[in-house]
């Protein structure tokens, strides 16, 4: 065979799989949005803007926005979407939960538990070294200045709830299962579930106000929010 076949069926195997890759997230959008919407909440529609918070895993590069669903859960103001992003030489999928609180009081947070069978996360912000000691074995912690913002009682919490990472900004909090998306027909039970353990974290939080993470309404402050334009597959 010449290497021109050779290449001419490479390169049409390729093309089939970018198909194939691309319709599985085209269906896995639609089923997302579908059984959202059946829940009550809203789709954010194609390149719909969102202010977020500007929290570690919503800067990576080469992220991909996909479905997104925006609502109220139980009686809590939540946002719900799908999440892809370069991790080596692979891509990881995950469906993140953010918990918009009813005032900014996170300082600037991420905590992700360690996992042998997973890449060692890259984040952008310094390494908390001076770890609480429940959370020394278990978990990598981030904040700026490597500082870690909270006390013994969230520390103590976490090393009981190691399936989820936690992330912070302002009145944005953050969760989601590294490397795992939302099944979609079992969403509901997705969904009370990460609401339980963000109100879980949240009670622990001091009720405090961090001005400088002020991230909405007319004291919103551009160096710590984003506005994100979620679209299936959209690349940002």
């Amino acid at each position: 065979m010449s290497f021109l076949w050779i290449l001419l069926i490479g390169t049409a195997a390729i093309a089939a799989t970018l198909m194939l890759v691309q319709g599985w997230e085209r269906r896995r959008a639609r089923l997302l949005k579908e059984v959202g919407t059946a829940l009550g909440f809203r789709a954010v529609e194609k390149n719909e803007p969102l202010a977020v918070p500007s929290v570690e895993i919503m800067r990576k590069r080469g992220r991909i926005i996909g479905a997104a669903l925006e609502g109220t859960w139980k009686g809590e103001r939540v946002l719900v979407f799908d999440l892809s992003y370069p991790a080596g030489k692979s891509i990881s999928q995950t469906t993140v939960f953010m918990l918009r609180l009813s005032e900014p009081r996170l300082p600037e947070f991420a905590a992700i538990p360690k996992n042998i069978w997973l890449y060692t996360p890259t984040v952008d912000l310094p390494r908390v070294e001076t770890r609480p000691g429940p959370l020394k074995s278990h978990w990598l912690l981030y904040a700026p200045e490597g500082q870690w913002p909270f006390g013994l009682e969230i520390a103590e919490w976490l090393e009981e709830s190691r399936k989820w990472s936690f992330e912070g900004r302002g009145s944005g909090l953050f969760l989601y299962r590294r490397s795992k998306r939302a099944p979609t027909k079992t969403l509901h039970t997705w969904l009370d579930e990460a609401l339980a353990e963000a109100l879980k974290f949240a009670r622990r939080v001091p009720a405090r106000r961090f001005d400088s993470f002020v991230d909405e309404g007319e004291e919103e402050t551009y160096a710590h929010t984003r506005t994100f334009r979620f679209k299936v597959s959209f690349r940002i």
